[in-house]
Protein backbone atom coordinates (compact mmCIF):
# COMPACT_ATOMS: atom_id res chain seq x y z
CA UNK A 1 0.00 0.00 0.00
CA UNK A 2 1.46 3.65 -1.11
CA UNK A 3 1.14 5.23 1.97
CA UNK A 4 2.77 8.97 0.78
CA UNK A 5 -0.63 9.08 -1.60
CA UNK A 6 -3.37 6.84 0.27
CA UNK A 7 -6.62 6.69 -1.09
CA UNK A 8 -8.78 6.81 1.44
CA UNK A 9 -12.58 5.77 0.80
CA UNK A 10 -14.88 7.26 3.35
CA UNK A 11 -18.44 5.74 3.64
CA UNK A 12 -21.71 7.27 5.64
CA UNK A 13 -23.56 5.00 6.51
CA UNK A 14 -27.50 7.28 6.63
CA UNK A 15 -29.27 6.57 10.06
CA UNK A 16 -30.84 10.25 10.56
CA UNK A 17 -30.88 11.22 6.74
CA UNK A 18 -31.93 14.91 5.51
CA UNK A 19 -30.37 17.46 7.77
CA UNK A 20 -28.09 15.24 9.56
CA UNK A 21 -26.40 13.73 6.61
CA UNK A 22 -26.32 17.59 4.89
CA UNK A 23 -24.37 18.76 7.99
CA UNK A 24 -22.10 15.52 8.05
CA UNK A 25 -21.10 16.11 4.00
CA UNK A 26 -20.43 19.79 4.95
CA UNK A 27 -18.11 19.40 7.47
CA UNK A 28 -16.27 16.57 5.97
CA UNK A 29 -15.82 17.77 1.98
CA UNK A 30 -13.33 20.78 3.06
CA UNK A 31 -11.27 18.09 3.79
CA UNK A 32 -11.46 16.13 1.03
CA UNK A 33 -10.48 19.36 -1.49
CA UNK A 34 -7.23 18.59 -3.25
CA UNK A 35 -6.82 15.14 -1.54
CA UNK A 36 -7.19 11.36 -3.30
CA UNK A 37 -10.49 11.12 -0.92
CA UNK A 38 -13.47 9.40 -2.02
CA UNK A 39 -16.88 10.15 0.11
CA UNK A 40 -19.70 7.06 -0.34
CA UNK A 41 -23.05 6.85 0.50
CA UNK A 42 -25.40 3.97 0.05
CA UNK A 43 -29.02 5.16 -0.56
CA UNK A 44 -31.90 3.20 -1.07
CA UNK A 45 -35.80 4.06 -1.95
CA UNK A 46 -36.17 4.76 1.71
CA UNK A 47 -34.11 7.81 1.70
CA UNK A 48 -36.29 10.27 -0.35
CA UNK A 49 -33.65 13.49 0.34
CA UNK A 50 -31.33 12.11 -1.46
CA UNK A 51 -32.55 13.24 -4.76
CA UNK A 52 -32.37 16.70 -3.52
CA UNK A 53 -28.79 16.25 -1.90
CA UNK A 54 -27.11 14.36 -4.95
CA UNK A 55 -27.19 17.45 -6.84
CA UNK A 56 -25.60 19.45 -4.19
CA UNK A 57 -22.72 17.16 -3.78
CA UNK A 58 -21.21 16.38 -7.16
CA UNK A 59 -18.18 15.32 -5.37
CA UNK A 60 -19.79 12.30 -3.45
CA UNK A 61 -20.63 8.94 -4.52
CA UNK A 62 -24.21 8.16 -3.86
CA UNK A 63 -24.54 4.48 -4.19
CA UNK A 64 -27.99 2.87 -4.90
CA UNK A 65 -28.72 0.02 -3.74
CA UNK A 66 -31.38 -2.60 -4.35
CA UNK A 67 -34.95 -1.58 -3.96
CA UNK A 68 -36.31 -2.38 -0.34
CA UNK A 69 -39.66 -1.86 0.98
CA UNK A 70 -40.62 1.28 3.13
CA UNK A 71 -39.68 1.11 6.47
CA UNK A 72 -42.11 3.18 8.25
CA UNK A 73 -44.12 0.67 10.09
CA UNK A 74 -40.86 -1.71 10.47
CA UNK A 75 -39.60 -1.98 14.11
CA UNK A 76 -35.78 -0.01 15.19
CA UNK A 77 -34.49 -4.39 14.73
CA UNK A 78 -35.05 -4.16 11.01
CA UNK A 79 -34.20 -0.57 10.55
CA UNK A 80 -31.05 -2.25 12.43
CA UNK A 81 -30.06 -4.42 9.64
CA UNK A 82 -31.04 -2.30 7.25
CA UNK A 83 -28.03 0.37 7.98
CA UNK A 84 -26.11 -3.25 8.00
CA UNK A 85 -27.05 -3.33 4.12
CA UNK A 86 -26.00 0.41 3.78
CA UNK A 87 -22.32 -0.60 5.13
CA UNK A 88 -21.94 -3.03 3.10
CA UNK A 89 -22.97 -1.69 -0.05
CA UNK A 90 -20.24 0.87 0.78
CA UNK A 91 -17.70 -1.27 1.82
CA UNK A 92 -18.42 -2.95 -1.92
CA UNK A 93 -18.02 0.06 -3.50
CA UNK A 94 -15.73 1.67 -1.70
CA UNK A 95 -11.99 1.70 -4.01
CA UNK A 96 -9.50 2.72 -1.19
CA UNK A 97 -6.76 1.08 0.57
CA UNK A 98 -7.72 2.53 3.57
CA UNK A 99 -11.88 2.23 4.23
CA UNK A 100 -13.43 4.26 6.79
CA UNK A 101 -17.09 4.80 7.90
CA UNK A 102 -18.83 7.50 9.97
CA UNK A 103 -22.89 7.93 10.98
CA UNK A 104 -24.52 10.76 9.87
CA UNK A 105 -25.10 11.96 13.19
CA UNK A 106 -21.30 12.59 13.71
CA UNK A 107 -19.70 15.63 12.94
CA UNK A 108 -16.23 15.10 12.46
CA UNK A 109 -13.53 17.36 13.32
CA UNK A 110 -11.91 19.25 11.18
CA UNK A 111 -8.46 17.33 10.87
CA UNK A 112 -10.27 14.05 11.05
CA UNK A 113 -9.38 12.49 7.75
CA UNK A 114 -5.30 14.03 8.03
CA UNK A 115 -5.86 12.07 11.81
CA UNK A 116 -6.67 9.02 9.68
CA UNK A 117 -3.88 8.75 7.14
CA UNK A 118 -1.48 9.91 9.87
CA UNK A 119 -2.65 7.16 11.73
CA UNK A 120 -2.35 4.35 8.95
CA UNK A 121 0.70 6.41 7.76
CA UNK A 122 2.47 5.52 11.29
CA UNK A 123 0.94 2.17 12.83
CA UNK A 124 0.94 -1.19 11.08
CA UNK A 125 -2.46 -1.96 12.78
CA UNK A 126 -4.71 -2.46 10.10
CA UNK A 127 -8.24 -1.52 12.23
CA UNK A 128 -8.06 2.13 13.64
CA UNK A 129 -11.09 3.88 15.54
CA UNK A 130 -11.03 6.65 17.13
CA UNK A 131 -12.69 8.92 20.05
CA UNK A 132 -17.04 10.01 19.82
CA UNK A 133 -17.47 13.15 22.22
CA UNK A 134 -21.14 14.13 22.43
CA UNK A 135 -22.64 17.65 20.78
CA UNK A 136 -26.77 16.71 21.31
CA UNK A 137 -28.88 18.45 23.97
CA UNK A 138 -31.04 17.11 26.87
CA UNK A 139 -31.06 14.14 29.42
CA UNK A 140 -32.05 11.34 26.67
CA UNK A 141 -29.53 12.34 24.50
CA UNK A 142 -26.89 12.27 27.30
CA UNK A 143 -28.63 8.76 28.40
CA UNK A 144 -28.10 7.29 24.84
CA UNK A 145 -24.77 8.94 24.02
CA UNK A 146 -23.01 7.61 27.63
CA UNK A 147 -24.74 4.10 26.80
CA UNK A 148 -23.24 3.50 23.03
CA UNK A 149 -20.48 5.89 23.56
CA UNK A 150 -19.32 6.42 27.02
CA UNK A 151 -16.34 4.02 26.46
CA UNK A 152 -15.14 6.41 23.48
CA UNK A 153 -15.29 9.40 25.00
CA UNK A 154 -12.39 11.79 26.01
CA UNK A 155 -9.58 11.00 27.50
CA UNK A 156 -8.86 8.14 25.93
CA UNK A 157 -5.87 6.40 25.99
CA UNK A 158 -4.14 4.95 22.78
CA UNK A 159 -3.23 1.65 22.44
CA UNK A 160 -5.10 -2.04 21.66
CA UNK A 161 -8.63 -2.65 22.97
CA UNK A 162 -11.36 -5.29 22.55
CA UNK A 163 -14.14 -2.75 20.99
CA UNK A 164 -13.96 -0.01 18.55
CA UNK A 165 -17.31 1.86 17.44
CA UNK A 166 -18.54 1.63 14.54
CA UNK A 167 -19.14 5.01 13.85
CA UNK A 168 -15.92 6.14 13.95
CA UNK A 169 -13.84 3.47 12.63
CA UNK A 170 -10.79 2.66 9.93
CA UNK A 171 -9.87 -0.24 8.01
CA UNK A 172 -6.58 -0.94 5.87
CA UNK A 173 -8.56 -3.11 3.06
CA UNK A 174 -6.46 -6.16 3.84
CA UNK A 175 -8.07 -6.60 7.17
CA UNK A 176 -11.49 -6.44 5.58
CA UNK A 177 -10.65 -8.80 3.21
CA UNK A 178 -9.23 -11.06 5.56
CA UNK A 179 -13.16 -11.52 7.23
CA UNK A 180 -15.02 -10.79 4.22
CA UNK A 181 -17.44 -13.53 4.71
CA UNK A 182 -18.61 -11.11 7.69
CA UNK A 183 -19.26 -8.33 6.21
CA UNK A 184 -20.20 -9.24 1.92
CA UNK A 185 -23.89 -9.58 3.12
CA UNK A 186 -24.61 -8.07 6.13
CA UNK A 187 -21.79 -5.15 8.32
CA UNK A 188 -22.24 -4.95 12.04
CA UNK A 189 -19.07 -4.19 13.62
CA UNK A 190 -19.39 -6.90 16.34
CA UNK A 191 -19.50 -9.86 14.17
CA UNK A 192 -16.04 -8.03 11.93
CA UNK A 193 -14.04 -7.09 15.05
CA UNK A 194 -15.19 -10.65 16.53
CA UNK A 195 -13.76 -12.38 13.41
CA UNK A 196 -10.62 -9.79 13.36
CA UNK A 197 -9.24 -10.79 16.50
CA UNK A 198 -9.81 -14.12 16.34
CA UNK A 199 -7.22 -13.84 13.33
CA UNK A 200 -5.02 -12.27 16.05
CA UNK A 201 -5.63 -8.18 14.25
CA UNK A 202 -5.03 -5.29 16.78
CA UNK A 203 -7.98 -2.89 17.37
CA UNK A 204 -6.16 -0.04 18.07
CA UNK A 205 -7.65 2.80 19.21
CA UNK A 206 -6.41 6.41 18.70
CA UNK A 207 -7.78 9.26 20.31
CA UNK A 208 -6.60 11.98 17.81
CA UNK A 209 -9.55 10.74 15.79
CA UNK A 210 -12.54 12.17 17.16
CA UNK A 211 -15.81 12.93 15.80
CA UNK A 212 -18.91 15.06 17.70
CA UNK A 213 -22.52 12.88 18.10
CA UNK A 214 -25.65 14.50 18.08
CA UNK A 215 -28.97 12.93 16.99
CA UNK A 216 -31.17 15.69 17.42
CA UNK A 217 -34.50 15.84 18.88
CA UNK A 218 -35.55 12.06 20.68
CA UNK A 219 -38.87 10.52 21.35
CA UNK A 220 -38.63 8.55 25.06
CA UNK A 221 -41.18 6.15 23.58
CA UNK A 222 -38.99 5.38 20.11
CA UNK A 223 -35.62 4.92 21.96
CA UNK A 224 -36.61 2.30 24.50
CA UNK A 225 -38.13 0.89 21.74
CA UNK A 226 -34.74 0.88 20.02
CA UNK A 227 -32.63 -0.01 23.16
CA UNK A 228 -34.68 -3.12 23.44
CA UNK A 229 -34.26 -4.37 19.70
CA UNK A 230 -30.80 -3.68 19.76
CA UNK A 231 -30.45 -5.53 22.40
CA UNK A 232 -31.67 -8.17 20.53
CA UNK A 233 -29.87 -7.74 18.01
CA UNK A 234 -26.65 -8.28 20.25
CA UNK A 235 -27.58 -10.86 21.83
CA UNK A 236 -28.37 -12.72 19.03
CA UNK A 237 -25.03 -12.78 17.70
CA UNK A 238 -23.19 -13.26 21.28
CA UNK A 239 -25.76 -16.35 21.80
CA UNK A 240 -24.13 -17.79 18.60
CA UNK A 241 -20.66 -17.69 20.03
CA UNK A 242 -21.11 -18.98 23.51
CA UNK A 243 -22.47 -22.44 24.74
CA UNK A 244 -25.96 -23.31 25.96
CA UNK A 245 -24.75 -23.32 29.47
CA UNK A 246 -23.11 -19.77 28.79
CA UNK A 247 -26.88 -18.55 27.23
CA UNK A 248 -28.33 -20.15 30.92
CA UNK A 249 -26.19 -18.01 32.79
CA UNK A 250 -26.27 -15.41 30.49
CA UNK A 251 -30.33 -15.40 31.24
CA UNK A 252 -30.13 -15.39 34.80
CA UNK A 253 -27.63 -12.84 35.11
CA UNK A 254 -29.52 -10.45 33.00
CA UNK A 255 -31.37 -8.55 35.70
CA UNK A 256 -28.32 -7.30 37.04
CA UNK A 257 -26.79 -6.10 33.39
CA UNK A 258 -28.40 -2.68 34.09
CA UNK A 259 -26.59 -1.52 36.95
CA UNK A 260 -23.22 -3.34 35.47
CA UNK A 261 -24.15 -0.72 32.31
CA UNK A 262 -24.60 1.98 34.32
CA UNK A 263 -21.56 1.53 37.16
CA UNK A 264 -19.49 1.35 34.11
CA UNK A 265 -20.36 4.85 33.06
CA UNK A 266 -20.73 6.12 36.30
CA UNK A 267 -17.01 5.32 37.32
CA UNK A 268 -15.67 6.83 33.58
CA UNK A 269 -17.58 9.56 34.36
CA UNK A 270 -15.75 10.28 38.14
CA UNK A 271 -12.49 9.29 37.70
CA UNK A 272 -12.26 11.59 34.42
CA UNK A 273 -14.35 14.41 36.26
CA UNK A 274 -16.14 15.24 32.90
CA UNK A 275 -20.01 15.24 32.44
CA UNK A 276 -20.77 14.63 35.94
CA UNK A 277 -23.75 16.67 35.96
CA UNK A 278 -25.04 15.47 32.88
CA UNK A 279 -24.84 12.46 33.78
CA UNK A 280 -26.14 12.87 37.09
CA UNK A 281 -29.90 14.08 34.87
CA UNK A 282 -29.42 11.20 32.40
CA UNK A 283 -29.17 8.95 35.16
CA UNK A 284 -33.07 7.63 35.06
CA UNK A 285 -33.07 7.29 31.45
CA UNK A 286 -30.18 5.35 31.52
CA UNK A 287 -31.48 2.86 33.66
CA UNK A 288 -34.49 2.65 31.78
CA UNK A 289 -32.74 2.42 28.80
CA UNK A 290 -29.89 0.00 29.60
CA UNK A 291 -32.83 -2.15 30.91
CA UNK A 292 -34.72 -2.69 27.90
CA UNK A 293 -31.25 -3.34 26.30
CA UNK A 294 -31.08 -6.26 28.93
CA UNK A 295 -34.38 -7.62 28.86
CA UNK A 296 -33.22 -7.43 24.76
CA UNK A 297 -30.28 -9.40 25.25
CA UNK A 298 -32.47 -11.71 27.33
CA UNK A 299 -34.80 -12.94 25.02
CA UNK A 300 -32.29 -13.45 22.62
CA UNK A 301 -30.48 -15.75 24.58
CA UNK A 302 -33.99 -17.60 24.78
CA UNK A 303 -34.75 -17.61 22.12
CA UNK A 304 -31.28 -17.58 19.93
CA UNK A 305 -33.03 -15.32 17.34
CA UNK A 306 -33.33 -11.54 17.22
CA UNK A 307 -36.25 -9.52 16.05
CA UNK A 308 -36.69 -8.56 12.13
CA UNK A 309 -39.86 -7.69 9.48
CA UNK A 310 -39.73 -10.83 7.48
CA UNK A 311 -41.00 -8.68 4.92
CA UNK A 312 -37.25 -6.46 4.49
CA UNK A 313 -35.54 -9.75 5.83
CA UNK A 314 -36.74 -11.39 2.88
CA UNK A 315 -35.87 -8.36 0.31
CA UNK A 316 -32.13 -8.40 1.97
CA UNK A 317 -31.96 -11.86 0.13
CA UNK A 318 -31.93 -9.71 -3.22
CA UNK A 319 -30.10 -7.17 -2.28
Amino acid sequence: MNLKSPHLSIVIRVVGGGAFLERCLLNLLPQTRDQNIEIIVPYDATIAEIKTLAPRFPQVVFQEMRAVPSIAAVSPGARHHLYDRRSTAGFHAARGEIICQLEDYAIPNPDWCAQIIHAHRELEHAVIGGAVEHAGQGALNWALYFLDFGRYQLPLREGAVAFLTDVNVSYKRRALEMVREHWAERYNEVNVHWALLAKNVTLWQRPQIVVHEDRGTLSFTRALQERYEWGRVFGSMRAREVSLARRVFLIVASPLLPLVLVWRIAYRVMTTRRHRRAFLRALPFALLMAAAWSLGEAAAYLTGREMASPALAHSFENT
